[in-house]
């Protein structure tokens, strides 16, 4: 009987946050908070993406939606404004990552934030349905970021 419950479309196994995180997920909003004040940092329709890998690698993209292009048809030849709006709008990583609970720790292996390389960093997750929230208590821009993620389809 209980072969056949589990089989069943829409019955579900209760999984842990180390089964469940794995995949693409899309950011759907992100927000920066710190000292009372709330900032989208990344606009109101981020672009994003985390892919959590069942080997224990992790990968992240995050931009704003509009970010300008360079003059330049080289990305080596813009100007000291054009770099400066882009590493003010688009932040991207990869490392390893482990899961404890509702915690997961990433270590950091590269980072277009070069400070961040070589760092560890804790965030708890939580995944419902198909959607995932993540608290960043040591956010690269300051303060503590919320995100919400779609797994991606």
């Amino acid at each position: 009987m209980l072969v056949c419950t589990l089989s069943l479309p829409g019955t579900a196994v209760a999984q842990s946050l180390k089964e469940q995180i794995i995949g693409t997920w899309r950011t759907v909003s992100i927000y920066n908070e710190q000292n009372g004040v709330k900032q989208n940092l990344y606009g109101e329709k981020p672009v994003g993406l985390t892919v959590f890998d069942r080997s224990g690698y992790v990968i992240q993209y995050l931009s704003k939606a509009d970010v300008p292009k360079f003059a330049a048809d080289n990305r080596l030849k813009a100007t000291d404004q054009e770099y400066r709006t882009v590493m003010q709008s688009i932040i991207a990583g990869f490392g390893t990552y482990t899961v404890d609970g509702d915690t997961v720790t990433i270590k950091w292996v590269a980072s277009s934030y070069p400070n961040r390389a070589g760092t560890t960093e804790k965030r708890t997750y939580k995944i419902t349905g198909e959607q995932m929230t993540s608290v960043n208590p040591t956010a690269a821009s300051g303060g503590t970021s919320y995100q919400t993620f779609e797994r991606a389809k």
